[in-house]
């Protein structure tokens, strides 16, 4: 029967690539992505270490080393750096590899929640509700964090759901591993699937109190463990202390990022609004032919309220942004799903029956579905060497890196020491730092044609360059 279903699977594939692959077969990234493919880089090619990864040599965030997020993330990542090398793709092509264990996931815990029944053939609904949502084909076109995070987060609940339904404490332990996974990915945030077995007493039912205790103890006691016993080494102490205590309560305590707590929570509304939409014309359309089974609802809700879990502890704080709930969104989309597939699956079984529309119908499906790939990877294939963003500065970065020698540190204006992509490109692309401490490093960039009386001892090096221009000590 999922081979029935191909063609729907080749058009929600095509679908998600034509939201993310034009962008992301481009040069440039938003600033995040940028500054973690820098860190994974470095840390494949030798600059810095597991616990102690390296952005500039002149540190981050006040500390010489890297502590924004723990380390699990830039450790894979750097792995890829490893396998492919240097170039510009290699990070592209992770956060494909990333987007495709997502969306296998997605299926996986959509096949294992309608077992046995006929929805579970269109795993490919999910997975258009989910790419639907804005800042989720963003973040896949961005290489965020969050990407990977949201595999761990899906695996745990996937194996939550096999622990529970098989009664299997090995897969209970595993979904607390992977637990811990998603907080060595991007830390607190990771921890939401604890809440999990609470979701699943009050939506389904079938489990007493005590097993909800119980396995609630197991999921959160696994990462403190596996904490535990990473204390005990000096490295990974010294590591998850500097990013925990000068990192990320810093960062609560001193940089909010927004006015309410509440922002995150319309943020989120506003971002499946594309996918309610879609689930409410559908709805409306089946509306004759759609049961209310108290199954499938409390299903939905389940899956509904797992996402809100991904959500709701983002409001804690006043350091929010969209992606953070990133994790949060496949769940959303599963549960959307939920309310339409009784039709979908009906609907989609006649279009691919030839029985009961016709054998042409099928054929014609089928042809559709591997034309819009095509066309996907050819109108993709054609953005092949353009840039998505910062075309000026990355212009100028190559033109830079033809004369200032690799692993250099130059002085810039000290109003563009906190220019994070102007760093991060040359950092990627030429292994070339800015150096905040020295304004008299033998190469300095200003602003292009903008007076700076620090350049009186300089001078121009003639290049195309379209944003900025480089000086050379005299």
């Amino acid at each position: 029967m999922q081979n029935k279903q191909l063609p729907f699977f080749l058009i929600a594939i095509s679908i998600i690539l034509g939201l993310t692959l034009p962008v992301l077969i481009q040069d440039g990234m938003f600033m995040d992505g940028m500054l973690y493919t820098c860190v994974s880089k470095n840390l494949a090619n030798g600059i810095g270490s597991f616990w102690f990864p390296v952005f500039s040599k002149y540190g981050f965030g006040g500390l010489q080393t890297f502590h924004e997020h723990p380390p699990l993330i830039f450790g894979i990542e750097a792995v890829f750096f490893k396998l492919l090398g240097n170039g510009m793709y290699t990070e592209r092509i992770y956060v494909l590899f990333t987007l495709a264990i997502t969306c296998c996931l997605i299926v996986s815990l959509w096949k294992y929640s309608n077992k046995d029944k006929i929805e579970a053939t269109i795993g490919w609904l999910p997975m258009i509700l989910w790419i639907m949502v804005p800042v989720c084909f963003w973040s896949f076109s961005n290489n965020m964090q969050e990407n990977t995070m949201g595999i761990f987060i899906l695996l745990a609940v996937l194996f939550y759901l096999k622990a529970t339904t098989q009664r299997s404490f090995l897969f209970l332990i595993s979904s607390g591993f992977f637990i811990f996974l998603a907080t060595f990915s991007k830390g607190i945030p990771g921890f939401f699937p604890v809440a999990v077995p609470f979701i699943y007493w009050l939506c389904l039912k079938k489990i007493n109190v005590r097993k909800l205790i119980f396995q609630t103890f197991i999921l959160a006691i696994i990462p403190v463990l596996i904490y535990a016993i990473l204390l005990c080494f000096n490295d990974a102490r010294e590591s998850l202390s500097n990013y925990f205590i000068k990192r990320v309560l810093h960062r609560i305590g001193e940089n909010p990022t927004v006015e309410s707590h509440f922002y995150i929570l319309g943020r989120i509304l506003v971002e499946l609004l594309p996918s309610i939409g879609f689930t409410a014309i559908i709805f409306f359309i089946f509306r004759k032919k759609i049961a209310f089974q108290k199954e499938r609802v409390v299903l939905a809700a389940f899956f509904i309220l797992t996402g809100l879990a991904g959500v709701v502890p983002l409001a804690l704080t006043m350091v929010q942004k969209g992606f953070y709930f990133i994790p949060s969104l496949p769940f959303f989309a599963i549960g959307l799903a939920l309310f339409i597939s009784e039709p979908i699956a009906a609907w989609a079984g006649n279009v691919l029956n030839p029985i009961a529309i016709g054998r042409n119908s099928k054929k014609g499906l089928t042809i559709f579905s591997v034309l819009l790939f095509s066309a996907v990877i050819i109108f993709s294939a054609s953005n092949i060497g353009k840039k998505s963003r910062d075309a000026d500065m990355i212009n100028d970065v190559g033109e830079f890196g033809k004369i200032i020698p690799e692993f250099s540190a130059v002085s810039i204006s000290d109003h563009r020491w906190n220019d994070w992509p102007l760093q991060c490109y040359l950092i990627r692309y030429h292994n070339i730092s800015i150096d905040p401490t020295n304004p008299a490093n033998e190469f300095r960039i200003i602003d292009k044609n903008a007076p700076d009386s620090t350049v009186a001892n300089y001078q121009k090096v003639e290049l195309p360059t379209l944003q900025f221009d480089l000086y050379r000590k005299k």
